[in-house]
């Protein structure tokens, strides 16, 4: 995996945290090429669930600082793994609001093609 294509994974991320800390689900099919997890009305009634039955607001955008020990920086949160096969990586992110972690791990996956990285959102798991 090249620097570049960690920073594309990254931007995804970022892309995706503001979506979902503006509570657009509609928009997450704009954030990625492909959604494994394609029914935003049940992702948005899954993530306000978890919201609400764990008294947080919003999910925070990246960077936001966290309140959680021990302390690390949110670049650490995005966890890279990449496929032996070398067809491509995936990527977990542990979501948080008001700096705090919220159990929710977004997933991932970008795969290798001719005409370059594609995204595919595979799900917003409990941890």
């Amino acid at each position: 995996m090249t620097e570049q294509h960690r920073e594309q994974a990254i931007q995804v991320v970022k892309n995706i945290l503001h979506v979902l800390h503006e509570m657009r689900y509609e928009d997450l099919p704009q954030c990625v090429d492909e959604m494994e997890w394609s029914d935003t009305e049940q992702i948005r009634e899954c993530i306000q669930g978890t919201l609400e039955m764990n008294d947080f607001d919003v999910f925070d955008e990246y960077g936001v600082p966290c309140n959680f020990k021990p302390r690390y920086e949110y670049r650490h949160e995005v966890m890279f793994f990449e496929y032996k096969d070398g067809s491509g990586f995936a990527v977990d992110y542990e979501l948080t609001s008001g700096g705090d972690l919220t159990d929710l791990v977004l997933q991932l996956e970008f795969l290798y093609q001719d005409s370059g990285l594609k995204c595919v959102f595979r799900t917003i798991d409990p941890m």
